[in-house]
């Protein structure tokens, strides 16, 4: 959430761009119809696909490419692209929350819960990031962009931690089945014969819920 601080400053960024008031802040609309764009062509391949963490990742180095062009260089061209780069980061911010569903599925008071504390405590993160892009580290704001560029690196570590872990569950679950399937399989074959199956389908249906990374 630090990372995306910027949003709550996005008139002052375009305003570096040079131009007048009445311009810069008509220049804070597209790049944000762009996001809302990228924002719903990721969540629904997200979907299609079942995978979260590339979905994630690929949005916010996409971010953080945007942010380092802002970083470097004053250029106004250069400048405002890197603004849409930068506003598509919530692209994978939204995923981010139904990898946060998808991962404590049930019972629903459990993810209910665990919803609530995690967005509840990442709003710390807006608190903070007030304090991110004060005034006298203006027009440039590169203490500002190398803040939210390593807030972002971090998110992205953290991500790839989790997503190792939820591959490492899905093992110890499969291992821990496959005993099980061997004393199943006459019935499993049986049940699929009457349902009109595949096996392959039917042994992905016996094995239930699995986490998604």
């Amino acid at each position: 959430v630090v990372g995306l601080s910027f949003n709550a400053y996005f008139p002052t960024l375009t305003a570096t761009l040079g131009y007048k008031t009445t311009v810069s802040l008509l220049l804070c609309a597209p790049p944000w119809a762009f996001a809302c764009i990228v924002a719903f062509a990721n969540a629904r391949h997200a979907d299609a696909t079942g995978e979260r963490f590339f979905h994630i990742s690929g949005s916010l180095f996409a971010g953080m490419v945007g942010m380092i062009i802002s970083l470097a260089t004053m250029n106004t061209a250069a400048r405002y692209i890197a603004l849409f780069l930068q506003a598509q980061s919530y692209a994978g911010f939204i995923v981010f929350y139904s990898w946060i569903s998808n991962t404590f599925p049930r019972p629903p008071a459990k993810r209910a819960v665990a919803l609530a504390l995690i967005n509840a405590f990442s709003q710390l993160g807006n608190i903070a990031g007030s304090y991110v892009w004060p005034k006298p580290w203006g027009p440039s704001y590169r203490k500002s962009y190398g803040i939210t560029i390593s807030c972002f690196g971090a998110a992205i570590v953290m991500c790839f931690i989790l997503r190792q872990h939820l591959i490492a569950l899905n093992k110890r679950m499969d291992e821990g089945q496959e005993e099980e399937f061997m004393q199943r399989r006459a019935a499993i074959l049986e049940a699929a014969q009457l349902e009109g199956i595949s096996e392959e389908e039917a042994i992905r249906r016996a094995k239930g819920f699995r986490y998604v990374y």
